[in-house]
């Protein structure tokens, strides 16, 4: 049930609309290959659509005050960055309802420290954020999700909230997409492409059947792997795939265009020593299981709680 209000509801990390674009680009293809192994640092990803910057606009908001409707409508009026995210799901509401709903939760910023079998992903989002642990040697996990908004819409218990798991016992439950990759095909192309200097495969899923009935479905995914990651990378994206390399890059389609909805690529990889600290992740209790109802209602609400701001 919980993979359930997952999927369908928060299909949301990564959905937006298609018109022609720049981000099947990689700008970084002149880059010098690197042929050594990424084994600590971190990779800052950001998620485009229409080469337009999601994450752009955290931060822009401050949370901890009562104004945050007055913030925005000032932002919309006179932020370039963010009246360009605006008008980009407008454009989608016009196509599709469900995805301009889901691009709102698109709006996040992502960072990746890793070391060897552990990453830890820590998300802002848009009123909240997340972090999500993975130690694929210890064969656990967990994830933790905080609202930033002062609402009362949410008790104060639940305005932080903290599961625990083993991934071995279900494969991708931290994945904030439910997609059952055995009904799709893939194809490794021949092909390769440079991201930020480390040259992938080019891997294709296709669904093996089409419903052309539902009204939305994922037409496509193409993920760029590089041996030089561990796959341990792989958790912390918002599909989870059995991949043996990492993945530096996914672009997805959920509308049948040329063009990607989603692009999710890193902006800056980093090789730098990482502290205790940033292996940590945050916890509050109770700890919830991954198969709880209450756990994914409490992440939805978390989710979109600074969407809610605005309609005070």
């Amino acid at each position: 049930m919980k993979k359930n209000i997952i999927s369908s509801l928060l299909s949301v990390f990564i959905l937006f609309s298609c018109n022609s674009s720049d981000e099947n680009k990689l700008p970084d293809s002149n880059n010098e290959i690197i042929n050594t192994p990424f084994t600590e640092g971190s990779v800052e990803m950001g998620i485009f659509s229409n080469d337009i910057d999601l994450g752009k606009l955290i931060g822009k908001i401050d949370f901890s005050k009562a104004n945050v409707k007055e913030q925005y409508e000032k932002l919309v009026a006179n932020d370039a960055d963010t009246k360009e995210i605006i008008d980009l799901i407008a454009t989608i509401g016009n196509q599709n309802p469900l995805a301009a709903w889901a691009m709102t939760l698109n709006i996040a910023e992502c960072t990746y420290n890793i070391k060897n079998d552990e990453v830890l992903g820590k998300v802002r989002g848009f009123g909240w954020t997340m972090d999500n642990y993975y130690n694929k040697s210890q064969d656990k996990a967990s994830i933790y999700l905080e609202t930033l908004a002062q609402t009362d819409k949410i008790t104060e218990q639940d305005k932080k909230i903290y599961s625990s798991y083993k991934p071995s016992g279900n494969r991708g439950s931290g994945a904030m997409n439910d997609v059952d990759f055995s009904q799709f095909n893939r194809e490794i192309k021949n092909d390769k492409q440079t991201i930020l200097g480390y040259e992938c495969d080019v891997v294709v899923y296709t669904p093996k059947i089409k419903d052309e009935n539902a009204p939305m479905q994922l037409q496509k995914l193409v993920i760029y792997t590089s041996p030089l990651f561990n796959n341990v990378i792989n958790f912390a994206h918002p599909f989870y795939l059995e991949e043996d390399q990492g993945i530096l890059r996914l672009d997805v389609y959920y509308l049948n265009n040329e063009t990607p909805t989603l692009v999710m690529k890193p902006k800056e990889i980093k090789e730098i020593k990482l502290t205790a600290h940033d292996l940590t992740n945050r916890t509050t209790s109770p700890v919830y299981t991954q198969d709880d109802i209450n756990w994914g209602f409490k992440a939805l609400a978390i989710m979109m709680s600074g969407w809610g701001m605005l309609e005070n």
